[in-house]
Formats: C-alpha cells, sequence, structure tokens
C-alpha cells in the first residue's frame, strides 16, 4: 500500500495508458498521450514495401502444397518454418561469386563454371555468350553439379573463333525469380 502524502505534487506515468498532470492546481489523471510519430522516408516505405510483398509471395507459397513441402526442405534454427524460409527467400537475391573460364577456349563442348549461392536454393542459372563485336552467339541454362551445391556448368554449343574480348553473361535465379548478374570479359 502506497500514499501520496501531498497530492497537490504528484506527476508522471501510471502503467502504460494514464498519465498525472498538475493543471491549475489540481492533479489530473487523463490518458498518456501518444507519441507521434514522424513520417516514414522514402527509404523505409520501400522497405515496407518489399516486406509487404515477400509476406504475399510466402502466403501464396504455403497455399501450394509442392511449393510449401519445397519451402520446408530448408528449415533452420533460425527459419523454423517453411513460411518464414519463404519470405527470406523473396527478400534476398542470389549471388553469382566467380565465373571460370580456365576450361573455355571458344570451342564447342568447352565448359564455363559457374560459382553461384542463393540463402534457400538457386533454382537456374542462364548463361550468354557474346563475341568481341558484341553478337549474341549462345545463351542456355547451366546445369547444376550434384557433387558440389554452389557449383554450375555450362557447356558450350556454338563455337567461338575470337575469344579473346568476348563477355560471358551469367544470371541466377532463385525460386522466388530474383535474379542477379554477372558479366566477366575474356
Amino acid at each position: 500500500m502506497s500514499t501520496i502524502k501531498d497530492p497537490t505534487e504528484l506527476s508522471g506515468v501510471f502503467g502504460e495508458s494514464v498519465s498525472f498532470r498538475k493543471i491549475r492546481g489540481r492533479v489530473v489523471a487523463k490518458n498518456r498521450p501518444k507519441r507521434k510519430m514522424p513520417p516514414a522516408s522514402e527509404d523505409q516505405i520501400a522497405i515496407q514495401k518489399k516486406f509487404v510483398k515477400a509476406s504475399k509471395y510466402a502466403k501464396a507459397q504455403m497455399l501450394d502444397a509442392e511449393r510449401s513441402a519445397l519451402y520446408e526442405t530448408g528449415i533452420t534454427l533460425k527459419k523454423k518454418n517453411a513460411f518464414l524460409v519463404a519470405i527470406s527467400d523473396a527478400l534476398n537475391a542470389p549471388e553469382v561469386n566467380e565465373i571460370r573460364t580456365t576450361e573455355y577456349k571458344g570451342a564447342v563442348g568447352n565448359i564455363i563454371k559457374i560459382d553461384a549461392v542463393d540463402d534457400f536454393k538457386v533454382a537456374r542459372v542462364i548463361a550468354t555468350i557474346t563475341d568481341n563485336n558484341g553478337n549474341e552467339l549462345e545463351q542456355g541454362e547451366a546445369v547444376h553439379d550434384a557433387k558440389n551445391p554452389s557449383v554450375w556448368r555450362y557447356t558450350a554449343l556454338v563455337g567461338n573463333p575470337g575469344v579473346k574480348g568476348s563477355t560471358i553473361s551469367v544470371t541466377a535465379f532463385d525460386h522466388a525469380d530474383n535474379e542477379t548478374t554477372l558479366e566477366k570479359v575474356l
């Protein structure tokens, strides 16, 4: 039990919702004033929209049994359910870390190795070879290396006699259709 010796000196906050103030010599209990938040910046609005979009994506994935089962394979200690895995996938684009062209000499059948990773899984990788004049020679899907989860292999289908100055462009996609492109000039 608490006692107040001089109630005319009472002021402050009680709990989360009541405040006491002295107004014209009397102590008045009022609802606690709400803080006015400053308007959101353009960056904050963009982030909020990104999260709303990711949440909508994840909800749609959970309605599809096959996609829900796919995202269940990504459950970890931090991502405790398939919904969180799907949100994370929608928020984070894959990364293309490296294009290895040591085996590519411009001949049909030469291999280009691609190191691509994602916070969940890389869904597909597309490689494009452009000659030194900027003309597209070929484009196709790389094949995932079963032994190494981050490695993808693209096998050249068209000869490229002028390898020097050619460009290899690689785009990695995740299951949420986020994409990242990396180019390498030979």
